[in-house]
């Protein structure tokens, strides 16, 4: 299993990956008619893939944002402006890789990101996601609400909004630098001071 930084040529499969996973899971709950168009956030801090022999079998990516609500809630519980907070988003796994580890060591990549960027890591995840839930919980992530969004047109989802587990310490700047470079360029990294994220040697590449 590898995890890497995605590629601009990565975008048709990764597309594919979210239509059989809509099909299966039902995630996401609105898949707009150009999946593409939900994977290319052009603000996201980074965005990682899962390999399997050679084939892509997971996603995920980490955001400036979620919906209003969610942010407001993730703030508060935590006692921190929006803008220190970073999503972690667009997490999703091919039924062929289930119980591989791609989405655990997908969530401990886009955490250790975020950390290293000296943001807390937030998501939100809709209450019927129990598989998604139930992988949140053990590795450390704490509820902090359950609210309703609301989108034009009349949908809404019911979601809970998690919080990320806090590193035991601050990394330094040069140990921030040296890991965003690991992780843009895809190398192995061995972070320590991340509990529960599961990143310790993730091999990205």
């Amino acid at each position: 299993m590898l995890i890497r930084p995605r590629r601009d040529g990565d975008i048709a499969a990764c597309a594919e990956l979210l239509r059989q996973v809509h099909e299966l899971d039902s995630y996401p709950r609105y898949l707009p008619g150009d999946p593409e168009s939900f994977l290319i956030q052009p603000d996201a801090y980074g965005c990682w893939v899962a390999e399997l022999d050679g084939t892509l079998v997971g996603h995920a990516s980490l955001v400036k944002r979620t919906s209003d609500p969610a942010m407001r809630i993730a703030s508060e519980a935590l006692g921190r402006p929006e803008d220190e907070l970073g999503v972690i988003a667009r997490l999703f796994v091919s039924g062929r890789a289930r119980r591989s580890g791609a989405g655990r060591r997908l969530l401990g990549t886009a955490t250790a990101a975020a950390t290293a960027r000296g943001l807390w890591p937030v998501l939100d995840v809709t209450t019927d996601a129990a598989a998604a839930i139930a992988l949140y919980e053990r590795t450390g992530w704490t509820r902090a609400r359950t609210t309703t969004v609301r989108f034009r047109g009349g949908h809404s989802l019911d979601e809970h909004i998690y919080l990320g587990p806090a590193p035991q310490s601050r990394l330094g700047a040069h140990a921030r630098f040296l890991l965003l470079s690991q992780l843009a360029r895809g190398s192995a990294i061995t972070v320590g001071h991340f509990p529960h994220s599961s990143v310790e040697n993730v091999p990205l590449s």
